[in-house]
């Protein structure tokens, strides 16, 4: 399995923030209960088709919730050792959330981490729309092809496969495939991986 075979070489890394950057404990139903009075439905969706008022009530609420979410928020498995072999590699880095600028900018700031872009839902339509991908991706400075995208949901899958780049499922209990996602791994040591085959086919020489 060659990231190579879809496009250009990887140069840079996309990636969903919770559940792959950082664990982050948002009750997603109990949000929608004390927006919505129900628990059905996406939160940005539903939001979206509310009065101004209510809106900015939603809003007000969800913005709470990301905050304490991110006053706890710690790193995932593997991303601190991954992101320092990325920059050993030269590779770009980026985020793409669904989650808002502020709450975004405390866990980054509270954690230490870096990105070369970050898109956040003020930023461009949410995923599964391919804007923020596009987005991210200019703000890298990395065409979609040569970008690949790393997520936990179905939402990432569509909008990297929508955006033109190469995806990769992080599986874990909730999502285990996606017939959007180019590669599935079980942890990001599989994309380094991946990567380094990369690296390694690409510098030896071409058979005679």
């Amino acid at each position: 399995m060659e990231l190579t075979k879809a496009g250009a070489k990887i140069g840079g890394i996309l990636f969903d923030m919770d559940g792959v950057v950082v664990e982050q404990r948002l009750d997603f139903l109990a949000i929608k209960q004390e927006i919505f009075g129900t628990t059905h439905g996406f939160i940005l969706e539903r939001m979206a088709e509310l009065s101004p008022p209510e809106r900015t009530r939603a809003e007000a609420i969800l913005e709470r919730h990301e905050a304490a979410a991110a006053a706890a928020a710690a790193p995932m498995d593997g991303i601190l050792s991954f992101l320092a072999w990325m920059e050993t590699r030269g590779l770009r880095r980026g985020l793409v959330t669904r989650n808002s600028r502020r709450s975004v900018d405390m866990v980054l700031a509270r954690l230490g981490l870096r990105f070369d872009a970050v898109v956040t839902r003020e930023d461009a339509p949410p995923k599964p729309a391919p804007d923020p991908v596009w987005l991210a991706c200019r703000r890298m400075g990395m065409p979609p092809s040569a970008t690949l995208f790393v997520g936990d949901f179905e939402f990432d899958m569509l909008a990297g496969r929508r955006a033109g780049v190469r995806t990769v499922l992080l599986r874990n209990h909730e999502q285990r495939s996606s017939e959007h996602a180019d590669y599935t791994v079980d942890s990001l040591a599989e994309v380094r991986g991946l990567l380094e085959t990369e690296r390694e086919a690409a510098s030896r020489p071409a058979a005679e």
